[in-house]
């Protein structure tokens, strides 16, 4: 990290801490707004409907497949690569198409026009309803449990301010990660959110590893000046940043353009929740510890004022 960055630099990132605030603000409402507005596009894990496995007697291309599905008259639908010799695949098809005998009827129709017996139907299963609605409340569920543990473990390991700093903006990448899906009207699976809870983790150790600095920091130079000392650390620790973030993007960005159709959802997920997670660490949570600091400073001087007790 030394190599990219010979000596750290001397940003002023904290300077802009308040346009910061008014744009994730700004970024976060519209995210709700669209969230309980708009709704989500949900996949089959949590609408329920029908899965059907086939399995080609020579290689196709998805493309193909979707061609023939759509000329079976069947709009929304999913293709996933099964396996991997690369002729079976999965089509799922939510449950406002039919019900499961119509679709199993319409998709073997579609296929037979093209692909004319060179293929078998391997597995065909209805997801009902109920179980999608279990998989919708264990996907809140979820991401509830893992702030809480998140709260507790930096809550633990550092002072609750930083807690408190550090929970924040993982309600903020979450929401805009969240607000995107909803906007692009993408599919959300159990996919899409166990690519969020992962992004939470990226996030928090993002944030961790400036949190650790501004610790020994302030072991060497104390509170007087908390703005330069926040600043300082976020600059010393640029390098780690640009190098993790960026090699992490591209990593992920290769997996959503190469790695098929069943991994677009997950790789966008990861994809944007990384770029808020990192711009997030620094603009977020960094500020807020400045802030919080200032608040509870000014709050026991005025206990004191008033000869009540700080504690």
């Amino acid at each position: 990290m030394r190599h990219f960055l010979s000596t750290p630099p001397n940003i002023d990132f904290l300077k802009i801490k308040k346009i910061g605030y008014i744009s994730s603000a700004i970024l976060v409402i519209a995210s709700l707004v669209l969230i309980f507005v708009k709704g989500f596009n949900l996949g089959l894990d949590f609408t329920g409907g029908t899965s059907i496995q086939v399995k080609f007697k020579e290689h196709v291309k998805v493309s193909q497949i979707k061609k023939a599905v759509k000329t079976a008259g069947i709009k929304n639908f999913q293709i996933q690569t099964v396996g991997k010799e690369g002729n079976e695949f999965e089509i799922r098809v939510p449950v406002k198409e039919g019900n499961s005998s119509a679709i199993y009827t319409k998709v073997k129709k579609g296929l037979e026009e093209f692909f004319k017996g060179k293929y078998e139907i391997r597995k065909v299963e209805y997801i009902g309803s109920i179980v999608g609605e279990e998989l919708r409340k264990a996907s809140v569920y979820s991401i509830i449990a893992v702030m809480i543990a998140i709260l507790i473990y930096v809550g633990y390991r550092f002072e609750p301010v930083f807690a408190f700093a550090a929970i924040i903006p993982l309600f903020h990448d979450a929401i805009l990660t969240l607000g995107f899906f909803s906007l692009t009207n993408q599919e959300v699976n159990l996919s899409v959110i166990a690519a969020i809870l992962t992004v939470l983790g990226y996030s928090l150790n993002d944030t961790i590893i400036i949190f650790d600095r501004i610790r020994e920091n302030l072991k060497i130079r104390g509170k007087k000046n908390l703005l330069s000392l926040v600043n300082q650390s976020i600059n010393e620790n640029l390098s780690r940043t640009i190098i993790t973030s960026g090699t992490t993007i591209f990593s992920v960005l290769a997996l959503y353009l190469f790695g098929g159709e069943s991994l677009k959802g997950f790789s966008l997920a990861l994809l944007i929740g990384i770029i808020f997670g990192t711009y997030s660490s620094i603009y977020v949570a960094a500020p807020l510890i400045v802030d919080l600091e200032k608040f509870l400073r000014k709050r026991a001087l005025q206990k004191m004022e008033k000869g009540e007790s700080i504690a």
